[in-house]
């Protein structure tokens, strides 16, 4: 579930008939960048957009036509940002608003320093809701993309986990004695194997089948269990 909010500092001064509100403006900013954001962004992520003032000498006609926003060419929609707002009736002008754009997710950390070849367990991570506006090197919100995991660098304690700090675990290590699933449509046939390789899961590795000694590549299907096919 996307859920938004929009903040606007330091409200400008109410002019007088004729001119534009600064509030109408930054208000169209705001609304704009919100909804570009609802159709970019993921459930279960929260936006808070926050456009700043306008100068307050700044006196612009009042627009006889609807104000059109844009995005400028580079804009981003995360972090500082700028939205173009302009008048497109017989008198046209435009301007620049700028705004923050600060998104918040439930992400996993640590709860404790983990050393590296740590395979994670329930009470070594915790859902903490976090600013990711920034978070260039990324972050996880599903326990199945941790649990399980084993580390391939320590983390300190209430780090964030990132994504590229995990690696699958070894499910068999060369020198295990496996079972190879040989299967096709409506067959399947088991046989002894020994692992040349260490793999984990989804990995093709090399196992030598006990009973023509031939060598293979298969699947690691799960602990112990290499699949290919007939």
């Amino acid at each position: 579930m996307l859920c938004a909010s929009l903040t606007l500092l330091h409200s400008a001064p109410s002019f007088s008939s004729g001119y534009q509100s600064h509030d109408s403006i930054k208000d169209t900013a705001a609304t704009f960048l919100m909804s570009k954001l609802s159709r970019h962004s993921s459930g279960g992520i929260e936006i808070e957009v926050i456009t700043n003032r306008l100068d307050p000498r700044l006196r612009l006609r009042q627009c006889e036509v609807a104000l059109e926003p844009f995005l400028p060419t580079g804009a981003n929609l995360s972090g500082n940002t700028s939205v173009g707002i302009r008048c497109q009736d017989n008198k046209p002008w435009s301007l620049y608003v700028s705004a923050k754009i600060i998104k918040y997710a439930d992400i996993y950390i640590t709860t404790r320093f983990l050393p590296r070849g740590e395979q994670l367990k329930q009470g070594d991570f915790s859902l903490e809701r976090h600013d990711i506006s920034s978070r260039s090197i990324g972050y996880i919100t599903d326990i199945k993309a941790i649990e399980g995991k084993i580390l391939r660098r320590p983390l300190r304690h209430n780090s964030i986990i990132p994504p590229n700090a995990l690696t699958e675990a070894m499910l068999i290590k060369r020198g295990d004695r496996v079972t190879i699933l040989a299967q096709n449509t409506g067959v399947k046939v088991h046989m002894k194997g020994k692992a040349l390789k260490n793999g984990a899961k989804g990995e093709i590795i090399r196992v030598r089948n006990l009973s023509s000694k031939r060598i293979i590549e298969g699947k690691v299907l799960s602990e112990g269990v290499v699949g290919v096919r007939l």
